[in-house]
């Protein structure tokens, strides 16, 4: 039987997406709409930053959902740079998040997740010749948040630069598509086709979850199954 939890990334994004074009078809009919359109393209440079900022304090500090913010400033900034903001703030927070675990360690993350992901970290085993992988598969299919992740990482003493490109090339592969799929929604262009790639890419994920992960998700046997 599926489990929710095993799937709850994907589940975050589709629930994203529904509430933030919710909350975009309300706030366009407000009087509001035009004037902070108008603001933030002319203060650009200003609200790019603060939306880098919030993803970072997100990735570093889970509960503040970044990601959300991100996709809600689609109708305002475009999906490119909204997707920029998001992928530059991933960078960043992931970076901070690697390195504050690789010098604070458990100290640090223990008090920010609960003990059944402190202890899935517990028991990840990486192969030094498989780090690229297992960031870039385990980001997208992993059981757990992609914070941990981030965490994790820096505890096993994964090499940076290994981090950094499993985190990019993971961040581009789920993050494009989805940007631009919902760009896509929000101006209501090429309705059907934008069906016909949800149905492709949402079953591709579930697929490839199977494939990768087993069915309890959990961080420790995604990577065993990846690495083994």
């Amino acid at each position: 039987i599926m489990k929710i939890k095993d799937y709850k990334h994907i589940i975050f994004f589709m629930v994203a997406m529904i509430v933030t074009l919710a909350a975009y078809w309300w706030f366009i009919k407000t009087p509001y709409f035009g004037s902070f359109k108008n603001w933030s393209g002319q203060n650009f440079g200003l609200y790019f930053t603060v939306l880098v900022l919030l993803k970072v304090i997100g990735l570093v500090w889970p509960p503040l959902p970044g990601g959300v913010l991100t996709i809600g400033s689609i109708p305002v900034l475009g999906w490119f740079y909204a997707y920029s903001a998001d992928l530059l703030g991933s960078i960043i927070g992931a970076s901070i998040a690697y390195l504050i675990a690789k010098k604070w360690g458990y100290q640090f993350i223990s008090k920010i997740f609960d003990e059944i992901t402190i202890d899935r970290i517990r028991k990840v085993k990486i192969k030094k010749h498989r780090e690229i992988e297992a960031i870039f598969f385990l980001r997208i299919f992993g059981g757990t948040i992609v914070e941990a992740v981030c965490y994790a990482a820096g505890i096993l003493n994964i090499k940076y630069k290994n981090f950094l490109i499993g985190t990019v090339s993971s961040h581009a592969a789920l993050g494009v598509p989805f940007f631009y799929f919902t760009n896509n929604i929000f101006e209501s262009k090429n309705f059907i086709i934008n069906l016909i790639i949800v149905a492709v890419f949402i079953p591709w994920l579930l697929i490839a979850k199977k494939r990768y992960l087993e069915e309890d998700g959990g961080l420790e046997t995604g990577a065993e199954n990846l690495l083994s």
